[in-house]
């Protein structure tokens, strides 16, 4: 794996995580009912989005 990569899972604190997840339920509330496949997929799938949108971020902090 990317070093780069590693460097910023080190920078992934509980709270940090917890942030994501609130988020993204934010994000998917309306669209579906929690507790259902259909919320579990998207939560996993907009999470997904969140956690690359966190890393890019981070990666263009870095860059400067």
């Amino acid at each position: 794996m990317n070093k780069g990569f590693e460097a910023f899972k080190k920078t992934l604190s509980p709270q940090s995580l917890k942030a994501i997840y609130e988020e993204t339920k934010l994000e998917i509330a309306d669209d579906h009912a929690e507790g259902t496949e259909a919320f579990s997929v998207a939560m996993a799938s907009q999470m997904a989005v969140n956690l690359v949108e966190a890393y890019q971020g981070w990666l263009a902090d870095q860059e400067e």
